[in-house]
């Protein structure tokens, strides 16, 4: 009787510790929990000249008259989509920091298409930064 309890101690201690010392399963989505339109987003579309910079991971930054713009790393968004965070620095030293992603869609003639849009600043502004 007096070994009983000692048993039981030993299998729930040994329960437990085994239970800590493995890492949990890892889980991907076969389903993205959030789809994106097919149509033309209703986004400022970055002029073409800069898509092939913003697209190179190798670009750290980008010369504008108005503007200095460092580019963050790519990185893949929630819905899939190759994204950067960019930087604006103006003539006065004003930082403005702004989301800029490639997005396919369906052009006007019926085919898949793709271009870079800049995000509005959610919360810091409603309005874009013009390029």
């Amino acid at each position: 009787m007096t070994n009983m309890p000692a048993k039981t101690f030993i299998f729930l201690s040994a329960l437990i510790i085994s239970g800590c010392s493995n890492k949990p399963r890892e889980v991907t989505a076969s389903v993205p929990l959030v789809s994106f339109s097919q149509d033309k987003p209703n986004k400022k579309e970055i002029p073409l000249q800069y898509w092939s910079r913003l697209a190179d991971p190798l670009e750290r930054q980008i010369q504008h008259n108005r503007y200095q713009i460092q580019l963050s790393e790519l990185y893949l968004s929630a819905l899939g989509l190759q994204c950067r965070e960019l930087i604006f620095t103006d003539k006065k030293n004003k930082i403005e920091k702004r989301i800029a992603c490639e997005i396919p869609f369906v052009n006007e003639n019926n085919k898949q298409d793709k271009a870079w849009f800049i995000e509005k600043q959610i919360i810091e502004s409603s309005g874009y930064v013009e390029l």
